[in-house]
């Protein structure tokens, strides 16, 4: 609130499971274990993360702020 009269908008983008060097580090069971609890059945790319990041610094997000942008796969939902 206290920056919105300065018309900054503060948001957040929480990312689940990403396909990254330290994910590719994980053994198949745990991999296996991650991808069973995403409905989209995958690991987030980097590019997933990216276009939300994208949309939120974009006009198309100018009266967004205060809010968690979840990017997990459908992992879990409010």
């Amino acid at each position: 609130r206290e920056l919105a009269s300065y018309n900054i908008n503060v948001n957040v983008v929480a990312p689940h499971a990403i396909e990254t060097d330290m994910s590719r580090e994980w053994s198949e069971e745990k991999r296996k274990s991650i991808i069973a609890d995403i409905p989209l059945a995958r690991l987030g790319e980097p590019e997933d993360i990216a276009e939300a990041v994208a949309f939120l610094v974009s006009d198309k997000a100018k009266f967004i702020t205060g809010e968690v942008l979840d990017v997990n796969g459908g992992c879990l939902m409010d």
